[in-house]
């Protein structure tokens, strides 16, 4: 079967992760493999791919068109490459990305799966998409949610072709961190205000004011670094706040905190917090929604405090600063418990099982004429690349 991947970058993102985990999984099990990326301008990908699978940046120039009428330049792209391509099946992720798709595959009778990433009744989307979206997801055979509040947030009539499928952990086996005295506390993602950085820097001032030593490392870059940076400054805390940008390799961030907080306003999915936890980082969030309160539903498995609840924030973070027996005890039950639920194997397995019930009867492959590239038996394991 060929499957067309589809997604807007290649970047650091968990979208990003999700299709590099996906796309070597499908792989390895003989489907042909095409990675379509709408935005990218270049092949080059944070998360590495093998080479048996097709990375195609579909960005490119648009410089020659109105910007008005750019994305209308694209969309024509990505439905000339669908036409030639021909697939099986596509897979989409992340809103926009998700209205392209069931814009430009209309007529091609191809079945879709769309699955949303994102917090779509809370982050800000332009009034152009949110019209366009709903016709677009009506020509979904199936929509992948990632938990129960997101699929309770559909409309009625799409909750019937709606799946939970939440993302894996994945971290690689020889994932190693550095015991620290407690004070390293690390948080990670996009500088933007979604990810409540300047609400985590407001707590972190609270605890300071306790515990002098203690270090906030932010990783990840965004248009609100200078606001940030100003903001630690008038907290007087510029001390104690690093932000080195984003990892040289997914997941060296781990080895740079004792306590992990995820201070976000809102989520689709926080990848991070599972990665976090796993490794055996005692991990802290903010229930807001979607998915903190069911990755923490687990006793002791983490400390969820109130959504936007600065204080409340500050708290629990001094609280396991100063708290090693907390900390160990978070560090057991919260890696027992996210590795227990999200392992990659029974998440790999709910997507095979989704993808067997949206595809029709495969063409025959010699159609394609690309028999030969379906990769072999050496096809590394997913798990490598995430």
């Amino acid at each position: 079967m060929r499957i067309a991947f589809v997604l807007a970058g290649l970047g650091a993102g968990g979208a990003e992760k999700i299709v590099n985990l996906l796309a070597h999984h499908r792989s390895g099990k003989g489907d042909i493999v095409h990675v379509l990326a709408l935005n990218a301008d270049s092949p080059t990908s944070y998360f590495p791919y093998h080479s048996a699978i097709k990375i195609e940046p579909l960005g490119g120039s648009t410089f020659a068109f109105p910007r008005v009428a750019q994305p209308i330049q694209r969309l024509s792209r990505f439905r000339r490459r669908l036409v030639s391509l021909k697939p099986d099946l596509v897979i989409s992720f992340l809103t926009k990305v998700n209205v392209l798709v069931g814009l430009a595959a209309r007529g091609l009778n191809t079945p879709i799966i769309m699955s949303e990433r994102n917090n779509f009744t809370s982050q800000d989307t332009h009034l152009v998409w949110r019209l366009a979206q709903p016709v677009a997801v009506r020509s979904a055979a199936r929509l992948i949610m990632q938990t129960q509040d997101a699929l309770q947030s559909l409309p009625p009539r799409l909750r019937g072709k709606a799946e939970i499928i939440p993302n894996p952990v994945t971290l690689p086996p020889k994932i190693a961190r550095v015991s620290g005295q407690g004070t390293r506390v690390v948080a990670v993602g996009r500088l933007e205000r979604q990810k409540g950085f300047d609400l985590l820097l407001e707590a972190f001032s609270y605890v300071a004011q306790s515990v002098p030593t203690a270090q906030l490392t932010i990783f990840g870059d965004g248009s609100q670094r200078g606001a940030l940076e100003h903001l630690a400054r008038d907290l007087g805390i510029a001390d104690n706040v690093k932000m080195p940008g984003i990892t040289k390799f997914p997941l060296d961030w781990l080895g740079a905190g004792d306590i992990f907080v995820l201070s976000s306003r809102f989520e689709g999915f926080p990848n991070v917090l599972l990665e976090a936890m796993t490794a055996g980082l005692p991990s802290i969030a903010f229930d807001c929604s979607w998915g903190p309160a069911e990755i923490l539903s687990s006793p002791n498995a983490g400390l969820l405090v109130p959504s936007a609840d600065v204080r409340s924030l500050g708290e629990a973070i001094l609280s396991l600063v100063t708290d090693s027996a907390l900390r160990n005890k978070l560090s057991t039950y919260g890696s027992a418990a996210a590795s227990a639920r999200y392992a990659a194997s029974s998440v790999l397995q709910q997507w095979d099982d989704v993808i067997a019930k949206s595809v029709k009867p495969p063409s025959l492959k010699s159609t394609y004429g690309e028999g030969a590239e379906t990769p072999g038996a050496e096809t590394p394991r997913a798990e490598r690349h995430a």
